[in-house]
C-alpha cells in the first residue's frame, strides 16, 4: 500500500475509540458515592428489620437470582414472595457485610460485584436458629429520574460446604 491509501485507514483507526465513546457517559464520582451509598441503605435496612426500607431500594421490575439455580423473583411481587412472605418465621438479620469490589457504568445503569458475608436468626415453635453465610454478589443498578440509583437486578450465592 502507499502513503496515501493508508493515510485514511490511520485515520479511521485512530478515531475509532473516539467514535464508540461518542454520548456515553462513565460513573461520575458522585454516582460512585451514590452507589456505594445505596449498598451501605441495604445493609442498614436489613439490619433493622427494616423491610419497606429494603423494598424501596429496588425497581419496581427488580429481578432476583437467588443461589443455588432457585428461580428468579421478578419484580416487587416477587420480592416480597421471597423475603418477607407472610407466613415466614421470624428472622432477624445480626450481620451483613456487603463489600463492593468493583463498580462500572455508564451513567444511567451500573455493575457492582463483590463479597457479602450475613448472619440471621430465626425464631420457629420456640425455637431459634442461627445462621451465616459468606458469598459473593452481583448487582444492576439503574439510575432513576430523580437521580438515585435503585437495584434492578441483584443475584448473589454462598460457598459450597466441602466435604
Amino acid at each position: 500500500m502507499t502513503v496515501p491509501r493508508v493515510l485514511p485507514l490511520l485515520v479511521l483507526l485512530l478515531f475509532i475509540p473516539v467514535i464508540g465513546t461518542v454520548g456515553k457517559e462513565g460513573l461520575s464520582p458522585q454516582d460512585i458515592a451514590q452507589i456505594k451509598q445505596a449498598h451501605t441503605k441495604y445493609e442498614d435496612a436489613w439490619l433493622k428489620g427494616d423491610a419497606d426500607g429494603v423494598r424501596a431500594l429496588f425497581t419496581e421490575d427488580c429481578v432476583l437470582l437467588p443461589p443455588h439455580a432457585d428461580k428468579p423473583r421478578i419484580g416487587q411481587k416477587g420480592l416480597n414472595e421471597f423475603w418477607f412472605p407472610p407466613d415466614a418465621p421470624v428472622t432477624r438479620v445480626t450481620k451483613l457485610v456487603v463489600t463492593p469490589q468493583n463498580i462500572a457504568g455508564d451513567g444511567e445503569i451500573a455493575t457492582v460485584w463483590g463479597t457479602d458475608e450475613v448472619a440471621w436468626t430465626t425464631v420457629q415453635d420456640g425455637n431459634t436458629t442461627e445462621s451465616s453465610h459468606k458469598g459473593i454478589f452481583l448487582n444492576v443498578l439503574r439510575k432513576q429520574a430523580n437521580g438515585e440509583w435503585k437495584f434492578s437486578h441483584h443475584m448473589w450465592d454462598d460457598q459450597v460446604a466441602k466435604h
